[in-house]
């Protein structure tokens, strides 16, 4: 469709389409000012390696030899797979039903580091929320849980802590930062709408402006029908929207000579006396020749 005609159009129905316009805008306004609005705060961790005694220091202090090395993940082919199960844990439904326990945001994302890829002993912890202190809350409480799920899972088996994993802090969350993207994604979601009611708007104007042309078009054809009955002729329908009249029949005479017709044909006419009066004139005219030629004659002869 030509964005131009679309312009025509909604201008053509500007009384239906500017309110919706005025509407959307004070929405817009609305929405970007007073809208809710999303905190973001993130916290690092880093998992630690744990210091396994040695033949030298079990020999130097015998009771490390009776402590419990039975931890799992020290026996995995993956070193990082205690970061990946800690993650696990994180993101289990039950860690957001303990954050909404305590009023806190359920709107939370836990992730590797960025550092290392796949083999990062990184962990990045991100709490949503609509206000900064909330957000901050958030992200500390699942820094609580990850120390919590980080030893537990090791200590299935009833290791020792000389034998675990343990976590440090990297980055704290100290300040939120307001996401612009969320009320952004409003904004745009306002706007979207008020262009779909804007369309609406026009079109249902525009079916309104052409149902009242089509009235209007059966009431004159009702009154060009009246007219004619009471004339006595009969009466021709006004062609439809979108037909054409009927040709008219085509006369005989060029139209271009329509307004000379009368003219030309008196002047045939006074032409046609003349030479029938000069006709008449020189057959007198002959006959008194005639007349005069025989007096000539007949003188002589006396």
């Amino acid at each position: 469709m030509d964005p131009l005609a679309v312009l025509k159009t909604i201008w053509h129905h500007k009384f239906a389409a500017l309110p919706v316009v005025f509407v959307t805008l004070i929405a817009a306004v609305y929405v970007f000012q007073f809208a809710p609005r999303s905190y973001e705060s993130t916290m690092t961790y880093a998992v630690i390696n744990p210091s396994i005694p040695t033949d030298a220091d079990k020999i130097a202090n015998p009771a490390l030899k009776k402590l419990n090395s039975s931890n799992p993940y020290l026996r995995a082919s993956d070193p990082t797979l205690v970061v990946q199960v800690l993650i696990t844990r994180l993101k289990d439904t039950s860690t957001a039903d303990d954050l909404a326990s305590k009023g806190l945001s359920k709107q939370y994302d836990v992730v590797r580091g960025a550092i290392g890829g796949q083999n990062s002993f990184l962990v990045d912890i991100t709490g949503d929320a609509s206000t900064p202190a909330q957000s901050i809350a958030t992200t500390k409480r699942l820094g609580e849980l990850l120390t919590e799920d980080l030893s537990s899972i090791q200590k299935i088996d009833g290791a020792d802590d000389a034998y675990l994993f343990t976590s440090l802090v990297v980055a704290t969350p100290d300040k939120a930062t307001e996401q612009f993207s969320s009320r952004l994604r409003s904004l745009i979601g306002v706007l979207v709408g008020g262009l779909v009611l804007m369309f609406g708007a026009v079109s249902i104007a525009r079916g309104r402006a052409k149902a009242r042309q089509r009235r209007a078009e059966a009431a004159r054809n009702a009154d060009a029908a009246a007219t004619g009955s009471q004339d006595g002729k009969p009466a021709i329908a006004a062609p439809a929207a979108g037909e054409t009249s009927p040709q008219a029949p085509v006369p005989d005479v060029d139209p271009w000579l329509d307004p000379d017709l009368d003219a030309l044909t008196a002047g045939t006419g006074r032409r046609r006396d003349s030479r029938r009066q000069d006709s008449r004139s020189q057959d007198s005219r002959s006959r008194e020749a005639e007349a005069h030629e025989e007096v000539r004659e007949v003188e002589p002869s006396r």
